[in-house]
C-alpha cells in the first residue's frame, strides 16, 4: 500500500552513515525518516571487521591519510559512543581497546612498518613503536617464527558492528526517527525547489534529501542526473574456532588482518573483489583469506571454520570518502564511499551531515571530499 507522509530530512540507506545521520540529526531535534531497501544493518555496516584504527593498520596505513581528520572524528565519537549508547540502549556494542601489529617479513616491509611507526608517533593520544620479532611473539606466541618485527600501535580499538547497528538502530527510534521500507526512485521539485522524494511505497515531503546508499549509490545517478563514480568492493569474512592459539591483538600483513574477538573467535579477511554487487561467500574467497592468515599464524593449521560472511563496500573513483552537498542541489547532500572504513568513518560523516543541515556549514574543512571533485 502507498505512503505518503513528512518529514524534515529524508535519509536513503540504513547501513553505518545513513544510520549516524539520522542519530545525530535527531538529537538535534531534527524530524527524520530513513528508507531502507532491506534490514536495517543487513549488508556491510552489521558484518564488517569493525577495527577502530584512524592511524590505519594491516599494513595500510597509507590509505587513511587523506581522510585522517575525519578518521580520528570517528574514533573520538566512537569512544563516546562505547559510553553513551549502551546507556541510551541497554545494548553492549564490545567497544574495547586493543593493540594492533602490522606485521614485517622481510626488510621491505620492515622499511614500511618503519615509516609508519614516524609518523604515527606524532600522533596525540596514540603510542607507536617499532618492536622485533622476539618481542611481537611475546604479545602474541602464535606468530610465524619468519616474522622479523612489527609496527606496534596503542590506542586504537574494535567494536561489534551487528551490535553496534543495533544500537544506534534503537536509539533512533527513541528518539522518533522513522524507518520505512522502500527504495527512493526520485525527486520531487515544485518551483525549483527540493519538496520531497518519491519511493516504491508512495511519495514522502521533506526539506533535506541525504543520500547514503553504500555500494548502491550509484542507482541514484538516474535520479539526480548526474554520474556518482562509486562502485561495490567485495569483501569476504571468516570466523574460526581456535582457543588454544588466543590473538589479542589485531595483526595484520599486506591489507589481511586477524584477531580473536570478544565471542571467542578468531575473525580474519579481508578479500577485495570486483564482483559486482554478489554478496555471496565463496570458496576461492575462504582460501585466499586462510592462506594469508597461516603465513601469519601458521599454527592455525586446525582450527575450524564457524561462520563465512560476505558483504560490498563502497569504494570512490579515487578512493576516498564523498561527503557535502550536490552541485546545483543545495539540499541534498550525499555521503558514501567508506570503502573498508565505513564503521570507522560512519559516525564523524554522520555528525558532519548533522551539522550541514541544521547550522549549514561545518567547522570541518570537507571540501576535498565534495562529489564535484570527479
Amino acid at each position: 500500500m502507498a505512503e505518503t507522509s513528512s518529514t524534515d530530512v529524508c535519509i536513503a540507506g540504513g547501513g553505518i552513515v545513513g544510520l549516524c545521520c539520522a542519530y545525530f540529526l535527531a538529537k538535534s531535534g531534527v524530524v527524520v525518516t530513513i528508507i531502507e531497501r532491506d534490514s536495517i544493518g543487513s549488508h556491510a555496516s552489521g558484518f564488517a571487521y569493525g577495527s577502530l584504527s584512524p592511524l590505519g593498520e594491516a599494513g595500510l596505513a597509507e590509505d587513511i591519510l587523506p581522510e585522517l581528520v575525519i578518521a580520528k572524528m570517528g574514533m573520538e565519537i566512537h569512544t563516546r559512543f562505547a559510553k553513551e549508547l549502551p546507556l541510551e540502549t541497554g545494548v553492549d556494542i564490545q567497544h574495547r581497546f586493543r593493540p594492533a601489529m602490522d606485521l614485517a617479513f622481510n626488510t621491505l616491509d620492515e622499511a614500511k612498518c618503519k615509516s609508519q611507526v614516524e609518523w604515527r608517533k606524532r600522533e596525540k593520544g596514540f603510542h607507536a613503536e617499532w618492536i622485533d620479532g622476539d618481542s611481537a611473539r611475546e604479545l602474541v606466541p602464535s606468530l610465524s617464527p619468519k616474522i622479523i618485527g612489527a609496527a606496534y600501535t596503542e590506542g586504537v580499538a574494535d567494536v561489534d558492528p551487528y551490535r553496534l547497528v543495533l544500537a544506534l538502530t534503537q536509539a533512533c527510534e527513541a528518539m522518533g526517527v522513522i524507518i520505512q521500507h522502500g527504495d527512493v526512485i526520485g525527486l520531487n521539485e515544485a518551483d525549483g525547489q527540493l519538496a520531497g522524494i518519491r519511493t516504491t511505497r508512495g511519495e514522502l515531503s521533506c526539506n533535506t534529501v541525504v543520500i547514503a546508499l553504500g555500494p548502491w549509490t550509484g542507482s541514484a545517478s538516474q535520479w539526480l542526473g548526474l554520474p556518482i563514480p562509486i562502485r561495490p568492493l567485495k569483501g569476504q569474512i571468516v570466523r574460526l574456532n581456535s582457543p588454544l592459539t588466543p590473538v589479542n591483538c589485531s595483526v595484520g600483513w599486506e591489507g589481511n588482518y586477524a584477531c580473536t574477538k570478544p565471542d571467542g573467535l578468531l575473525w580474519a579477511g579481508t578479500t577485495e573483489e570486483d564482483a559486482g554487487f554478489d554478496e555471496s561467500p565463496t570458496s576461492e574467497g575462504r582460501d585466499e583469506i586462510l592462506v594469508s592468515l597461516r603465513k601469519m599464524i601458521p599454527a592455525l593449521d586446525e582450527a575450524e571454520l564457524v561462520h563465512q560472511t560476505a558483504c560490498l563496500r563502497p569504494l570512490s573513483q579515487d578512493g576516498r570518502i564523498i561527503l557535502g552537498r550536490i552541485p546545483q542541489r543545495e539540499n541534498v547532500i550525499i555521503a558514501t564511499g567508506t570503502g573498508r572504513k565505513g564503521i570507522l568513518l560512519g559516525p564523524a560523516m554522520g555528525k558532519l551531515v548533522s551539522e550541514l543541515v541544521t547550522d549549514g556549514y561545518t567547522e570541518t574543512n570537507i571540501e576535498p571530499f565534495r562529489l564535484n571533485r570527479f
